[in-house]
C-alpha cells in the first residue's frame, strides 16, 4: 500500500512538469520537503504506546492480549510465565488507575543542513493545557449500559465528559515522548479515550502530525482488509464520540486511542458474598473465632517478657490470648522451596471465564457452518466438580468447563475465586484486665473501668511489612485504658503463617516467610511475580473480612462484635482501604452489620505501591536493584559485576542478599554518576520507568489508592498519621515517603487527600458525626507508633521519638473511644500543618 502510494504521488509529480522544465528545474524550483515529526503509531508492525485498548481486540478471556502471550493455536502460555513483568499485564482486564504513561512520538534526525541538529518536542507545547485531551467514554459491549451493550466491542459508544487539565491530569515532555501524568486515579472499570491534537508542536513550531498509518485510518474512504476496516472503524468510533459534544474538531485530531482501566473490587466484593452467605451454604467456608478458656491469666507483659522485648508494669493490666480462625486461602502453596516456585501460586478463578466461553462456542459454529460437525469436540463443555458453585454464585452466568480456560485469571467477567486450601491461622487477643488495670488507673487518678453489658468493643489490629502480629501488642496498654479488646492475625507468610512447602513444621523454620529474621521480605513483596505480590495484598483484605466475619460467631461473650474498630500499621494500613471499603459497602441489610467497622486509625501508611517502593529510602535500592538484576539489560550483568567485586569495599561482603543487593546498587549508581556515565543511567532510569508500568499495573487491585474514594463517600471516621519529619534533623518516613518524585498520587499523604481526610494539628470536636483527621509528625520515623526508640537511619532523637510515640498512641486511643466525633491533640510540638 504504501510504495503504491508512493509511485503514484511520484508519477503525478513528474506528469506536472510541463513546458519543457527538465527534472532538475523542477528540483530547483521545488521548496525542500522537510521530514515532520509524527506519533508513533503503526499497530500492524507492533507499533503502538501503552495504555491502548487494541491490546484487548480478539481476546480470549476478557484480559489484555500481550505479544507472545498466545500460541499459534490461540493457547495461553502456562501460569507461572506470567511471572514476567510484561507478561503479567496479560492477566488483567484493562490498565492501571493511576500509574504515569507516555505517548510516544517519531522526531526526525536530520531535517536539512539548515537544521542539523534535528528536531525534538517543543516542551512548553507540551505541558500546555490542550496538546492532549483525555475523554470518558462508554465503549461498546458494555456491561453497564443498555444502549452500549448491543454496539461492538473495541468501540468507543457514548460521550460522559472529557477531564481538565491541571485537575485530573497534566502532562509534560519526556525525550521523544509526551508524559501523561494523573493527578486523581482514573476510575476502576472506566473507559477513556486519550487524543493529541495539532496543539502538540516541534522545536520548529510545526504541530506533531499523524502516523502515515493513523491518517489512511481517519480517513472517510473504506479501507480493504478485514483488520484495516477494524482498526478503522475503532478509529472512527472514538472520534466521532470525542467530537459529539462539540468542544474539539476532527481537524485537530492526529492521535486517538482508547483505554479500559482494570476492575478494582469484585473479586473482594465476591468473597465478602460469600462469607455472606456461608452460614447458610455448607458447600462455602464460614470462619468462627475459637477462644478457648484458661484457667491461668497470662498478660501481654508476661507475653513481652518471653519475647524478650520492654515490658512496662502498665501492659500487666492487658490479658493475653490465643485463639484461632479457619479462613479459606486462595494462594496455592508453592511445590518447590526457591523463589521461582511461587510465580504460579497467585489467584484462579473457579470458573471458566464467560468470555471464553462464548469464544468457544463461536469457534463451534463457525466448524458448523463450514459444514465441520465432526470437527466439533462436544467434551469442551463437560462441566467440572465447581460447576453448582459457579452456576449458584453467578446466578446462572457462569460455569465450570475445565477445557475451557484453563489460566482462569479473575476479571470482572470471571469474580469468583477458587480456594485452594483452608488455613488455621492463630489470632492473638487482649482484653483489659481490670484487677490490675483499675489499680493502674486509680494510680494516674483516672476513673475505674467496667466492661460494657455487651462486651469489650474490638479492635482489629494488622501489622506492617516483615513484621508480626505480635508486634502490635505494643497499643494494647493505650487501647485497653479506653476500654478495648484487641484481635490480631499475621499477614499472609508473615510470623506464624510462613510457609513449609511439606506442611512440617518439626525445626520451627520456614521455606518462605516475609517476618525479618525468619525470611526474605520478597515472600510477600513479591518481585519475580507481580501477580503474586498482587494476592498477597488481596489475601490480605480477604483475611480481614474473614476475621471480622468469625468475631460475630464466637463463644466469648466477653467481646462485643457488633462493635468493631480497626487499626493498621504499614502494611496494615495499606491492606485497611480494600478492607474498610468492602466491609462498609452495603450488601444486604439482613448481613451488614456483620461485617461493619466504625471507626479506622491508620499510621505510616501509603498508595501507589510501585512509585513509592522504587522511591523507599529503605527499599528503594534493594528494589532497584533487584529489578535491574533481572532485567537482562546491558547494565544488569554490569550491576551484578559490581557488586561482587568493587562494591565489596565499602559494602563488605554479606549473605544477606536485601543488604547486598541494597548496597550494591547504591555504590554502581554513584560509580555512574562520578564516570558521568549518562547513558547508562538514562538505560538503567527506562528500565525503572518500564518496571513501575508493570508493577502498578499489576497490584492496582490490591492497592489502596484505588479504594480511597469509596472510603470518602461512605464516610467512615479515619484517622492517619505521617512521619513528614522537620525537626531536629529528623527525616521523612524512610520506608514509605510522604510523597513521590514520579508520581504525585503516590506516598502517604496523596492517599490522605483522595480519602478525604483533613489535616489537623490541634484537638478536634467534639461533634456530631465522625470525622476524618490526618495529623503530620515532625518526629519519629515509620515504626515510632510501636517502638518510642530512636532511629538513627531517620535521623530521630530518642526524646523526640518518644514523644511521638506517646502522642501517636493518645491521639489513636482517644478517636477510636469517641467513635470518630473527638480527636485530642495534646502534644503540639511534634506535630505540623
Amino acid at each position: 500500500m504504501k510504495k503504491m502510494l508512493l509511485s503514484l504521488a511520484i508519477t503525478a509529480a513528474l506528469a506536472g512538469c510541463g513546458g519543457g522544465e527538465t527534472l532538475e528545474d523542477v528540483k530547483n524550483d521545488t521548496p525542500p520537503v522537510i521530514p515532520t515529526a509524527t506519533v508513533y503509531f503503526d499497530p500492524a508492525n507492533g507499533d503502538i504506546s501503552v495504555p491502548n485498548d487494541l491490546l484487548m481486540s480478539g481476546t480470549k478471556d476478557g484480559t489484555i492480549n500481550i505479544p507472545n502471550e498466545l500460541d499459534e493455536d490461540g493457547v495461553s502460555v502456562p501460569r507461572a510465565a506470567y511471572a514476567d513483568p510484561s507478561m503479567a499485564l496479560g492477566a488483567l482486564d484493562g490498565w492501571s488507575s493511576q500509574v504515569p504513561y507516555k505517548i510516544d512520538l517519531v522526531m526526525p534526525s536530520f531535517v536539512s543542513d539548515d537544521v542539523p541538529e534535528g528536531v525534538s518536542l517543543d516542551a512548553a507545547s507540551a505541558a500546555a493545557p490542550g496538546a492532549v485531551r483525555i475523554f470518558e467514554v462508554i465503549m461498546g459491549a458494555s456491561l453497564t449500559d443498555a444502549e452500549c451493550s448491543q454496539a461492538p466491542a473495541g468501540t468507543a459508544c457514548k460521550l460522559i465528559g472529557e477531564l481538565t487539565f491541571g485537575v485530573d491530569f497534566i502532562t509534560q515532555a519526556s525525550g521523544e515522548a509526551v508524559a501523561v501524568i494523573p493527578l486523581k486515579p482514573f476510575k476502576a472499570g472506566s473507559s477513556y479515550v486519550n487524543v493529541l491534537t495539532t496543539d502538540l508542536k516541534d522545536s520548529l513550531g510545526r504541530s506533531i502530525e499523524p502516523s502515515s498509518t493513523y491518517g489512511l485510518v481517519k480517513q472517510e474512504a473504506p479501507l480493504i482488509t478485514e483488520a484495516q476496516l477494524g482498526l478503522q472503524g475503532a478509529v472512527k468510533s472514538y472520534e466521532k464520540v470525542v467530537t459529539s459534544g462539540g468542544a474539539i474538531s476532527k481537524d485537530e485530531i492526529i492521535y486517538s486511542a482508547a483505554m479500559t482501566i482494570q476492575s478494582v473490587g469484585p473479586v473482594l466484593n465476591t468473597i465478602k458474598s460469600m462469607l455472606a452467605v456461608s452460614r447458610q451454604n455448607p458447600a462455602l467456608d464460614s470462619p468462627v473465632v475459637n477462644i478457648p478458656e484458661s484457667d491461668t491469666i497470662t498478660t501481654v507483659q508476661d507475653k513481652l517478657v518471653e519475647l524478650e522485648r520492654p515490658a512496662p508494669a502498665i501492659f500487666a493490666g492487658v490479658q493475653y490470648q490465643k485463639g484461632n480462625v479457619f479462613l479459606p486461602m486462595y494462594l496455592s502453596t508453592p511445590t518447590g522451596t526457591d523463589n521461582a516456585d511461587l510465580a504460579d501460586t497467585y489467584w484462579q478463578g473457579m470458573c471458566s471465564s464467560p468470555v471464553a466461553v462464548l469464544n468457544q462456542q463461536a469457534a463451534d459454529q463457525a466448524l458448523v457452518d463450514a459444514g465441520k460437525e465432526n470437527e466439533v469436540d462436544p467434551t469442551m463443555f463437560d462441566v467440572g466438580p465447581y460447576e453448582p458453585l459457579c452456576q449458584g454464585l453467578s446466578e446462572g452466568r457462569l460455569h465450570d468447563y475445565p477445557k475451557i480456560d484453563t489460566t482462569r485469571h479473575l476479571t470482572k467477567y470471571n469474580p469468583i475465586p477458587k480456594k485452594q486450601t483452608l488455613a488455621d491461622v492463630p489470632v492473638q487477643v487482649t482484653k483489659p484486665y481490670l484487677p490490675v488495670l483499675n489499680t493502674i488507673l486509680e494510680q494516674q487518678n483516672k476513673p475505674a473501668l467496667t466492661m460494657p453489658e455487651g462486651g469489650w468493643p474490638v479492635v482489629i489490629l494488622q501489622h506492617g511489612i516483615t513484621s508480626q502480629k505480635e508486634d502490635m501488642l505494643a497499643l494494647t496498654a493505650a487501647l485497653s485504658m479506653q476500654g478495648f479488646a484487641t484481635v490480631a492475625i499475621d499477614h499472609p507468610v508473615h510470623g506464624e503463617r510462613g510457609i513449609n512447602v511439606d506442611g512440617k513444621d518439626d525445626d520451627g523454620k520456614y521455606d518462605f516467610n516475609a517476618t525479618k529474621g525468619k525470611g526474605s521480605v520478597l515472600a510477600y513483596m513479591n518481585l519475580e511475580s507481580l501477580l503474586v505480590a498482587r494476592d498477597n495484598l488481596r489475601q490480605s483484605a480477604a483475611d480481614l473480612l474473614g476475621l471480622r466475619f468469625g468475631l460475630n460467631f464466637t463463644d466469648d461473650t466477653s467481646l462485643n462484635s457488633s462493635d468493631v474498630s480497626f487499626i493498621g500499621h504499614s502494611l496494615g494500613s495499606i491492606v485497611a482501604p480494600a478492607f474498610v471499603a468492602q466491609a462498609n459497602t452495603p450488601l444486604d441489610s439482613q448481613v451488614d452489620g456483620l461485617f461493619s467497622v466504625n471507626t479506622v486509625a491508620l499510621a505510616s501508611g501509603g498508595g501507589g505501591i510501585a512509585s513509592f517502593l522504587l522511591e523507599s529510602a529503605s527499599f528503594g535500592p534493594f528494589v532497584q536493584g533487584s529489578v535491574l538484576k533481572s532485567a537482562g539489560a546491558a547494565e544488569s550483568a554490569e550491576f551484578e559485576a559490581y557488586r561482587e567485586g568493587p562494591a565489596v569495599a565499602n559494602c563488605g561482603e554479606s549473605a544477606d542478599t536485601q543488604a547486598s543487593v541494597s548496597c550494591g546498587y547504591a555504590e554502581y549508581m554513584t560509580s555512574l554518576t562520578v564516570a558521568g556515565e549518562t547513558t547508562k543511567i538514562a538505560n538503567i532510569q527506562g528500565v525503572m520507568s518500564q518496571f513501575s508500568f508493570a508493577a502498578q499495573s499489576a497490584l492496582d487491585s490490591g492497592d489502596p489508592t484505588n479504594y480511597a474514594a469509596a472510603i470518602k463517600a461512605l464516610g467512615t471516621p479515619v484517622y492517619m498519621n505521617v512521619v513528614v519529619g522537620g525537626k531536629d534533623g529528623n527525616k521523612p518516613d524512610q520506608v514509605i515517603p510522604p510523597t513521590t518524585v514520579n508520581n504525585p498520587i503516590a506516598g502517604s499523604l496523596p492517599l490522605a487527600n483522595l480519602m478525604g481526610l483533613q489535616g489537623v494539628t490541634e484537638s478536634q470536636g467534639p461533634t456530631e458525626d465522625g470525622m476524618s483527621y490526618l495529623v503530620k509528625f515532625t518526629q519519629g520515623h515509620h515504626g515510632t507508633v510501636l517502638d518510642p526508640r530512636a532511629d538513627a537511619s531517620a535521623g530521630a532523637t530518642a526524646e523526640g521519638s518518644a514523644a511521638a510515640t506517646s502522642e501517636m498512641q493518645m491521639q489513636i486511643a482517644t478517636f477510636l473511644k469517641s467513635r470518630g466525633l473527638f480527636l485530642q491533640v495534646t502534644n503540639s510540638d511534634v506535630v505540623t500543618e
